[in-house]
This record gives structure tokens, sequence and C-alpha cells, in this order.
């Protein structure tokens, strides 16, 4: 038995039990959580200099560019600016994912990710980390494809 803070006697079972309550409440852990450089969401083959270095996230459902700045739409001469889109593939829209050494890339180690909407071009800075990012995309997408999405996320809660 173990002591809350108001001195009442509580088991394992219990602080397990709701343990399990609260963890079906929380978003999972992510597999993956690193910087690639991508292009605008909007605008794919943007020339490289409106490409940005920023954090993606993997879970088992997902890959998506994180929003550095939770700040609302710019307001600049009485004009609002539109929000800025991210990059969001999901794993069920996955065909295939490659490397890839194009001239149209920005230089760096190349991802190819075939999906449903057409490809999904990213960098990674180098290709130890490009290799990481290829393993855990193609372990999540063959999980998901088995239809295993479920023990994947019960593993990785643990």
């Amino acid at each position: 038995p173990y002591l809350c803070q108001n001195q009442q006697l509580v088991t394992m079972e219990f602080v397990t039990s709701l343990l399990l309550c609260f963890a079906l409440q929380l978003p999972l852990p992510y597999l993956k959580v690193g910087y690639l450089t991508a292009p605008p969401a909007d605008d794919p083959i943007a020339p490289h200099k409106h490409w940005e270095r920023s954090q993606f996230i993997l879970n088992h459902t997902e890959l998506q560019q994180v929003n550095d700045s939770e700040s609302a739409p710019v307001k600049v001469n009485a004009l609002v600016e539109k929000a800025k889109r991210f990059i969001k593939v999901d794993v069920a829209d996955i065909v295939s994912v490659s490397t890839c050494s194009d001239l149209t890339l920005p230089p760096g180690a190349g991802l190819c990710i075939n999906t449903t909407h057409g490809p999904v071009f990213l960098v990674a800075d180098t290709w130890e980390s490009l290799d990481g990012w290829l393993d855990a995309i193609r372990l999540v997408y063959t999980i998901f494809a088995r239809g295993k999405s479920d023990v994947l996320a019960g593993i990785v809660t643990g």
C-alpha cells in the first residue's frame, strides 16, 4: 500500500488502474523526432531559398511538421496574412519511402515519400539521419499495412 497526499492508503492495483485511465486520454509518445528541411506546404516545388529546416515528429499514424510558433496570424498594414500551413503525411496514405538524389532538392540527404496524393520531398542533414527516418517510417508503415497499429500504440505506451 501507498500513502496519498491526504494520508489515505491506496493499493498498487488502484494506482495502476488510475494510470491506465489517464494514459488513454494522453497523446502517444513520438517514435521519432528530428529536423528535416522542407518546402512550404503550399509550394512543394519552391526554390531552395524558401525551404526551411524545421522539426518533424513521427507517431504511429502520421509524420508531421511541428509548428514552432503557436502565434495567431500576423496583422500587417491592416491586412491579415494567411496562417502558415505545415506538412503532414498520414501513414495510411504512404505508398513508398526512399532516398533520392535530385538537383531540384536543396543540398543534403534527400527523402521521397510517395503518397496517394503525390510525392513529398524532404531533406535530412546527413545520410545517417536520413537512415533513421527511413527505418522509422518503414517500420510504422509496415505495422500499419499489417493492421497492427493498435499493437504498436500499446507497445509505445508500455
